[in-house]
């Protein structure tokens, strides 16, 4: 009776173990954000929204159709009522004031190639080294864009899809690195339901770097600009 009694315990002693080993493997999972129910995928939030996507490129959509640089206006009455410092000969009866073009935004300027605005965003699609594979932070962040590009307002704009790589490695190498990181984001945005006719992809290798250290990790990034028509 006594031997049944300690290889009891033995066991007892033995699945404590394994029960303690087991909670203190999924308490850390969870510090790590991690959801352990079987099948279940990461959830991630967005970095931005739908709307920040279709403001950014409707203000600049609108910038586009305004004519650059400085404008006129007309002044129709006396020289007291249209400039008082006007001189007595000029007749006062015409007064011209510069105005800032585009409620003083700078002139828009356009990619000779790709025709793609100049101010382009970020989609925040970071790539660890040497890959293209999208992460879950990556995934969440263009469901959004996809989203906000399909405003009724930008249903017929197009995109330049752009990759960019840091400075580690040769130039050939970060050109086709650059290139399939902007056709995996590319692809990505088709499987949501965006027409593969808006997007253009186009890789810069590391010739665009973001930040001046050329080898920062933050010049790996896919950016979004709109095309001017």
């Amino acid at each position: 009776m006594s031997l049944i009694i300690r290889t009891s315990s033995r066991t007892k002693s033995r699945h404590m173990r394994i029960d303690k080993l087991m909670l203190t493997s999924v308490f850390a999972l969870v510090l790590a954000g991690f959801v352990v129910s079987p099948g279940s995928a990461v959830a991630q939030d967005p970095t931005y929204s739908a709307e920040d996507v279709s403001k950014h490129f409707k203000q600049l959509k609108t910038r586009s159709l305004k004519p650059t640089g400085t404008s006129r206006a007309l002044c129709i009455g006396t020289r007291d009522e249209c400039n008082q410092d006007e001189a007595r000969e000029a007749g006062g009866q015409v007064a011209v004031t510069p105005e800032a073009s585009s409620e003083g935004a700078s002139p828009l300027t356009a990619d000779p190639e790709t025709k793609a605005i100049g101010e382009g965003f970020n989609l925040l699609v970071s790539f660890e080294y040497a890959s293209a594979r999208l992460s879950p932070t990556a995934r969440a962040n263009l469901r959004e864009f996809a989203k906000g590009i399909a405003d009724p307002d930008l249903q017929a704009a197009s995109f330049v899809i752009e990759g960019h790589t840091d400075g580690i490695g040769s130039v050939s190498y970060n050109q086709r690195l650059s290139e399939d990181r902007a056709q995996a984001v590319t692809e990505y945005l088709v499987s949501l339901g965006v027409s593969r006719n808006r997007l253009k992809t186009v890789g810069y290798g590391k010739t665009r770097p973001k930040v001046a250290d050329i080898n920062d990790p933050a010049n790996r990034r896919v950016e979004s600009k709109l095309v001017l028509e």
